[in-house]
């Protein structure tokens, strides 16, 4: 059903189109993404966000009650969007270190174009904000057992398994804190960081006692 005319920004220079919700939705998240994108979540404004999309602020609430509301539905949004473009299919032309490399490095490179969205929700107000970090937690879910199946597969028990998923969790831990050390230090060198995480992981993967030998050959193999 598309959006009623009541709720149309009025006198706006933006050109009015007919969406349905979900693609009116769709559109003001991605102009959240740009916004927050490129200036502190404390520099926007909500009625900044209607303007620009040319909609009621009646309407813009209507979709998200507040401002914190909106930039969490942007956040889950991104996520979607980051998770995706890492959970690609396994290059056959590269090696495991260089496979778990490149998702790396995937990471670094949306925090680099995404800088301030990233900054609040990683380094700023979403170090403490329980919506957020349950956001991060969804993210982490998701990766963490796409690599697990990755590396594994239907080879391991349930103690390895158990073992390893730990281990992997604590990885992207790690992994979260380098890239927020270099949102911190933009300078720092991302081929650094990358090859630092995967190493990491590889060397962790490697002491889970049980993993398939299949696997403990290919890791070692994989080391540069």
């Amino acid at each position: 059903m598309a959006e009623p005319d009541a709720l149309r920004a009025s006198g706006s220079s933006a050109p009015r189109r007919r969406l349905s919700p979900d693609e009116r939705r769709a559109e003001l998240l991605t102009l959240g993404a740009e916004v927050f994108g490129q200036r502190p979540y404390d520099e926007v404004r909500i009625d900044e966000i209607a303007e620009r999309a040319g909609v009621s602020r009646a309407l813009m609430y209507h979709y998200f009650p507040d401002k914190r509301a909106f930039f969490a539905a942007v956040l889950r949004a991104e996520s979607e969007r980051l998770f995706e473009a890492t959970n690609t299919p396994p290059d056959p032309g590269l090696n495991l270190f260089d496979q778990l490399r490149e998702g790396v490095i995937a990471y670094l490179r949306y925090y680099e174009e995404n800088p301030n969205v990233a900054w609040a929700a990683y380094v700023g107000a979403g170090r403490s904000d329980p919506v957020l970090r349950g956001i991060e937690d969804v993210d982490n879910d998701r990766q963490a057992e796409r690599i697990v199946t990755g590396l594994g597969g239907d080879q391991l028990d349930s103690k390895v398994e158990r073992d390893l998923r730990v281990v992997v969790y604590g990885w992207l831990a790690f992994t979260l804190e380098m890239c927020r050390q270099r949102m911190i230090d933009p300078s720092t060198d991302i081929e650094v960081v990358a090859d630092a995480c995967t190493h990491a992981l590889l060397d962790t993967v490697s002491r889970v006692r049980g993993i398939p030998e299949a696997l403990a050959e290919t890791i070692a193999a994989a080391r540069p």
